[in-house]
């Protein structure tokens, strides 16, 4: 569920060069599509794990996550369930998205809490390619330390950086970012594929 929380807070990652134009812009997005490459490091590996995919969301809770390397999988959500299916192992997991609440994801993607209410900007820095934001999390939160959002000198994001209390950090690169398009109709329909097993946790 680590990835299902942090591409839910990379939905809300939309042009923003102030801490307060960033919690202004949230409030316009309506839907997003985000082409991506995540690298994850963890604390007991040398090297980090590389994968590449695509993440659609939609205001209301909605999201679809599409791996496609280096194994394909899916995450899809309505809003109401989350289903995670490996098609290597035709096995669906099925589980109901409250049961992995977070105050970040609140926030950022269900717009749910103020912004200014979860986040404390805690500095900020220049570089030769834009500026990096630093957000603390004012709330307990169970997942998230600290995040480090970069944009470019006009304000496109660059990518993001991700500090778990565990000591993971995760770092996002955007490639292409599509916001406020009109999803289709079983974008984010949860239809476990025929044949597959289901889980429950």
């Amino acid at each position: 569920m680590r990835a299902l929380l942090l591409f839910l807070f990379v939905v809300s990652l939309v042009v923003a060069q102030s801490f307060e134009d960033f919690e202004r812009r949230l409030e316009n997005i309506r839907s997003i599509r985000v082409d991506f490459v995540q690298r994850v490091q963890y604390p007991w590996q040398s090297k980090p794990e590389v994968s590449k995919g695509i993440f659609y969301a939609q205001k209301g809770g909605r999201f679809r996550i599409e791996y496609e390397q280096p194994e394909r999988t899916l995450i899809v959500s309505d809003g109401v369930q989350v289903m995670v299916y490996v098609p290597r192992d035709r096995t669906a997991f099925l589980e109901r998205v409250e049961r992995n609440s977070s105050p970040v994801v609140e926030a950022l993607f269900l717009v749910s809490r103020p912004l200014s209410e979860v986040f404390e900007l805690v500095g900020e820095m220049e570089g030769s390619r834009g500026k990096t934001f630093i957000l603390k999390p004012k709330v307990r939160d169970d997942y998230f330390s600290r995040v480090l959002v970069e944009v470019s000198s006009r304000g496109d994001i660059r990518g993001i950086r991700v500090e778990e209390k565990g000591g993971t950090i995760t770092t996002i690169e955007f490639l292409r970012i599509t916001t406020n398009f009109t999803p289709s109709e079983n974008l984010f329909r949860v239809v476990v594929p025929e044949g597959a097993r289901v889980v429950r946790p």
